[in-house]
């Protein structure tokens, strides 16, 4: 609640208490992240980060990487006070924000040097050894300013590096991309008045080794407004809202090799058996163990540990028959994670209801085809279906979604209830002693790709309380605001921020038409590197002369694309396509945006039906199905029809002028490469 005393700590409980479950294992029941919350439009933050212990992944007790977070006490102090003993700095802290909000930021940097980082190793790229870090906030839609003379702090900027004094000073070179600070940074990030409710998550953003610190440990999340802004704010629904636990589920992995080290380079392959086969069933408990693999590399008397929270293979009790809303974040470098809950006792998946994808709700109109719902949801619902026992009502623009699986590639969120339903999918009180498992499936992105293990991650328990509230058959979800209605709400609210960027004449609005076209794939002179490329297509569908630029690795020193917002610095919207040429799946981000994800009907040139276009929703993370085969050996192959990709088109409002980037959120492609920069000016 905004007017309680929020500004003070808080520290879940929950992990204090042990239960029973199968056998004589016995798990700790998952906790809520330490949170923190704006006290007066204000949450001022002190951030450091730093190496600790991590006591959760047993029988180990490696040294990872994280974020220790206080109020900021503003007395040069550059450390927290110690904090309870039972705190789980790995496990991730959660920023309770509201619109209008200001964050800041005092991020201090005690990181060690890096040991294992293989983009150190590379011409160029020693100062990554240094360990410099950032801070990013995915999702959300805020300045990426520069520091000015009245305003010495940081946007939501990628181009900063700080490092630790205490590791030395970082040569001077080309690949040196941003701005360099010693010891400590500040940023300062104004939520926007009208800026969406929802779910989102911090990280760090340092190119070559944003998977390092990402897997060590470095990431948390953050929400916007309430739940209720758009979970049952009809009548009917209220009441029942009230009955419902709410849990933030945080998804991290780590691997820990045989000599209880914190590998943070991260090898997809360190539980894959040789030859690609997957891991032996049935799944691990929190953790599958490693091998040798066909490339020479030993994990054996190791582990790779999936955690919620921190927490290996916690128990989840559901309390209520009215069951919980799980706010879920795949905050992992690289995992993409296939969710699923699965009934022991009838051998079956689970169902669902799926509340929010990427921070914005999911509300499809009725009518609206399985298909094209997984297609608008970027096929992150895997298995979408209408709620069971939920009747559309006359005249009504929203139908509840419902599913048994969840794609979720790395920084995907979604919000989802959770309730004991019969093999028809229909809400029932659950029998005495049932039980289920929040279970990963594993995962294969592609014929040339990573094969993810499957690992079970949680244990779920429904308790029988007896009668309970008289639970509707679904929960009502607000129609969420199209991408242009929310740019066009959110524009006036960074009027000033924008207008601080000068204009730039060389930034060329797209013509009428148009579209851009990025293509991803390894660069021909790097079969085994990661990059984009890039063009300009007319309304004939025909590149337009002099635009292209092959695939290659990100090049800091140039933006790719240079474009202006409109008339009076309102938002101006594009059309891009993305094409994945790769034989692996990728995972299309963009900084400082939300697009909408045209359906395949779209792409082929006819019309989407404006009750699924015209619903919004709105991603900001794509997943791109890779290419038929082997792949497509370059541009020129797709061109002649020698292979066959799967294009995705977007639609993008540009709303916010400054430098930022868009990439594979896969951060080992991220890392390699597969980034570029965008730049927004201001009209002139």
């Amino acid at each position: 609640m905004r007017g309680s005393p929020a500004g003070c700590r808080r520290w879940a409980r929950g992990g204090a208490a042990l239960l029973l479950t199968t056998g004589l294992a016995r798990a700790a029941i998952l906790e809520e992240p330490l949170t923190f919350q704006s006290r007066q439009g204000v949450l001022d933050i002190l951030v450091v980060a730093k190496a600790a212990p991590v006591d959760s992944l047993s029988p180990f007790r490696p040294l990872g990487w994280v974020y220790d977070i206080c109020l900021n006490p503003h007395n040069g102090a550059n450390d927290c006070p110690p904090k309870l003993s039972s705190a789980n700095l790995y496990g991730g802290t959660r920023l309770q924000l509201w619109q209008g909000d200001t964050l800041k930021i005092h991020l201090v940097n005690k990181l060690p040097p890096i040991t294992d980082a293989d983009h150190a190793k590379e011409p160029g790229e020693a100062f990554l050894a240094l360990n410099p870090t950032n801070l990013h906030t995915h999702g959300m839609l805020v300045s990426p300013h520069y520091p000015s003379p009245a305003n010495p702090t940081w946007g939501d900027n990628v181009f900063v590096l700080t490092f630790n004094s205490a590791n030395g000073n970082p040569a001077i070179s080309p690949h040196l991309h941003a701005t360099v600070e010693f010891d400590a940074t500040d940023y300062e990030i104004k939520i926007p008045k009208h800026h969406p409710s929802g779910l989102f998550w911090f990280h760090p953003h340092a190119h070559g080794i944003a998977l390092n610190q990402v897997s060590a440990g470095m990431a948390g999340i953050i929400t916007v407004g309430s739940l209720r802004d758009y979970v049952c704010a009809s009548s009917d629904c209220r009441a029942f809202f009230k009955h419902l636990d709410v849990r933030h589920i945080i998804l991290k992995d780590s691997q820990i090799l045989a000599n209880g080290t914190l590998f943070d380079q991260e090898d997809p392959d360190f539980c894959e058996p040789p030859g690609g086969a997957a891991p032996s069933a049935p799944p691990g408990q929190g953790s599958c163990p490693g091998v040798e693999t066909d490339d020479g590399n030993n994990y054996t008397g190791g582990r790779w540990f999936f955690t919620l929270n921190g927490q290996q293979f916690p128990e989840i009790p559901i309390k209520t028959a009215a069951g919980e809303i799980w706010r879920i974040t795949n905050a992992s470098g690289s995992v993409t994670y296939d969710l699923s809950l699965w009934d022991e006792a009838q051998r079956r998946d689970m169902m669902f209801q799926v509340l929010s994808i990427d921070g914005t709700a999911i509300s499809p109109a009725p009518g609206s085809s399985a298909q094209s719902i997984s297609e608008i949801t970027a096929h992150k619902i895997r298995r979408p279906v209408d709620c069971p026992g939920v009747t559309a009502k006359r005249g009504a623009r929203i139908q509840p979604l419902c599913t048994t699986r969840l794609h979720m590639m790395p920084n995907t969120r979604a919000e989802i209830w959770v309730a004991y339903r019969d093999a028809k999918g229909l809400l029932t009180a659950p029998p005495s002693g049932a039980k289920a498992i929040f279970r990963t499936n594993g995962f294969m992105t592609g014929p040339d790709a990573d094969n993810w293990p499957a690992v079970d991650l949680a244990a779920i328990l429904f308790q029988n309380p007896g009668q309970g509230p008289h639970a509707p058959a679904a929960l009502s979800v607000e129609e969420a605001a199209t991408p242009l209605t929310t740019s066009n709400a959110v524009a006036p609210d960074l009027a000033s921020a924008n207008t601080a960027f000068s204009g730039n004449p060389s930034c060329k609005p797209l013509p009428k038409g148009h579209k851009r076209r990025i293509f991803l794939n390894a660069p021909a002179d790097q079969p085994d590197g990661f990059g984009l490329g890039y063009e300009e297509v007319d309304e004939n569908n025909v590149p337009v002369p002099g635009t292209f630029v092959d695939v290659k690795p990100f090049d800091p020193m140039r933006p790719t694309v240079c474009l202006p917002l409109g008339p009076g610095n309102s938002p101006v919207t594009e059309r891009w396509e993305l094409v994945n040429l790769a034989a692996e799946d990728h995972n299309f981000h963009m900084h400082q945006v939300r697009f909408r994800v045209l359906s395949s009907a779209e792409i082929d040139g006819t019309s989407v039906p404006s009750e699924v276009g015209g619903n919004g929703v709105v991603l900001d993370s794509v997943p791109l199905l890779h290419a038929e085969g082997q792949g497509c050996a370059s541009v020129d192959d797709w061109r002649k029809g020698l292979c066959t990709a799967h294009p995705a088109v977007l639609e993008i409002p540009f709303t916010i002028a400054g430098d930022f980037v868009y990439h594979c959120h896969i951060l080992e492609h991220e890392d390699g490469g597969m980034m570029a920069v965008i730049r927004v000016r201001p009209a002139i």
